[in-house]
């Protein structure tokens, strides 16, 4: 299993037989194997998250995008709504609501796990938002964290976003206390990276440490390997 961090919130993850790419909107595409079937997913319209040009990729391919995403469905291209669940071909969706716009992605396929937040986030902006907005935000929030109790996933892939300030560090946190993730990558990072090594610093990350991916810069590819306990490490 490979996976390669594109940039911002876009990640290609390479299976045996299939290829899966989430939030791409900018970058260098990682080469691949274009015999195998390619699933592309948006989670929601923002332009950090979606760019247009994925409709005129070419190959075997199964686009998976957010509802809010104004286009026709076809026997290619599907609209996902909120908390709901869709089997495409031998690939399994479900989404959960995210706290900006559109959904979250939970997938499974060749038996892999995988959560991909979108823009699922605690978003406290302090300063910005009243303390009822704050409050409002961190209930919606919480509220989507609870469905994933007892939830396992081999990949997640989460916000850590350095504009938060001193709070950047609240919806990683509540991710890695309500779901088992055996790999977390952080992403929205605005490509400050060093935000990973401020989240790892602080104590209450101590016991995740071990589970956190380093991203360093854009494109960096991660060979994924299993250890004899089914545990996964780079």
């Amino acid at each position: 299993m490979k996976v390669t961090y594109i940039d911002h919130s876009g990640f290609m993850i390479e299976l045996a037989h299939t290829i899966l790419v989430f939030d791409y909107y900018r970058g260098e595409m990682p080469a691949f194997d274009q015999s195998k079937k390619v699933y592309v997913f948006a989670s929601h319209t923002h332009q950090d998250h979606f760019n247009r040009e994925i409709l005129d990729w070419q190959g075997d391919i199964q686009w998976i995008l957010s509802k809010d995403i104004r286009i026709k469905p076809t026997d290619k291209i599907h609209q996902v709504k909120a908390n709901s669940s869709y089997i495409i071909d031998e690939l399994k969706c479900e989404t959960l609501h995210s706290t900006d716009q559109g959904v979250a992605f939970m997938i499974d396929v060749e038996g892999v796990s995988i959560y991909h937040a979108g823009d699922l986030n605690w978003w406290h902006w302090e300063g910005e938002n009243s303390d009822g907005e704050n409050k409002a935000a961190k209930n919606a929030f919480l509220k989507e964290m609870d469905k994933l109790k007892d939830r396992t996933f081999d990949l997640a892939f989460v916000p850590l976003d350095p504009r938060q300030e001193k709070q950047f560090s609240w919806g990683m946190l509540a991710f890695l206390k309500s779901a088992d993730a055996k790999l977390v990558f952080p992403m929205h990072m605005w490509e400050d990276y060093a935000v990973i090594e401020r989240f790892l610093a602080l104590d209450e990350a101590e016991a995740y440490k071990d589970k956190i991916v380093k991203i360093e810069h854009m494109n960096q590819l991660f060979t994924i390997k299993e250890g004899e306990n089914h545990e996964l490490y780079i």
